[in-house]
């Protein structure tokens, strides 16, 4: 039976591997009723140490998949990204894709050398329609463990957190101010620990020492 410390490893690489950072849509972004694609809205909030916390979602019926993260994981310069929210750390995700039904199954971070991901599965099935706006809810990334400011494990909550979404969205985005957005999500709706007690795993550079 395959060890929880052994799927996490699996899971980041082959989602790290397979997948790519999704960009928002410039802030003068459009969308209108005769659009080919989709918008999708939601956020990513962590509660902790500044690391990479990502969410990850891939087409049910197309080959569209990549990731959405808050934060950085690695950084060479040490300026950390301004968050969307004026009350708490993270970012707005507004992203254009093609329509069809998605599904969001794995969460990570990375925090220098710990990577942690969940030992659990978990599924949150959304629909993204051509012309319309969709809201899928806020993932919230707390830290259960750290090393100083090495995240090494978090909890994540799935929550619906439109009021504050979407008054960022229309400050954020003056073209989708008077956009309607459909709601993805039941209002009030809170699922708590998806993925499961998280584990972590390091992957540490390899030294090499000069033989003389």
């Amino acid at each position: 039976m395959i060890n929880k410390k052994a799927l996490v490893c699996l899971t980041i690489i082959l989602f790290s591997g397979c997948a790519s950072p999704t960009a928002n849509v410039a802030e003068n972004y459009a969308i209108s009723s005769d659009s080919s694609n989709g918008l999708l809205v939601g956020s990513i909030e962590y509660r902790g140490p500044l690391s990479g916390y990502r969410v990850y979602y891939r087409g049910l019926y197309n080959d569209q998949r990549g990731y959405f993260e808050a934060g950085v994981g690695m950084m060479l310069i040490p300026i950390p990204p301004k968050s969307d929210f004026s009350d708490k750390k993270g970012s707005l995700q507004v992203v254009e894709l093609p329509p069809g039904k998605y599904e969001i199954a794995n969460w990570a971070v990375q925090s220098g050398y710990a990577n942690v991901g969940q030992t659990q599965p978990f599924s949150i099935n959304f629909i993204i329609e051509p012309g319309k706006a969709t809201y899928i809810g806020s993932f919230v990334f707390s830290a259960t463990d750290r090393m100083g400011l090495t995240v090494t494990g978090v909890q994540v909550d799935f929550t619906e957190s439109y009021e504050s979404d979407s008054k960022v969205l229309r400050q954020r985005y003056p073209g989708l101010a008077s956009t309607d957005i459909f709601m993805g999500v039941e209002p009030g709706y809170v699922k708590k620990d998806i993925g499961g007690n998280s584990s972590v795993y390091w992957d540490m550079p390899s030294v090499y020492l000069p033989i003389y």
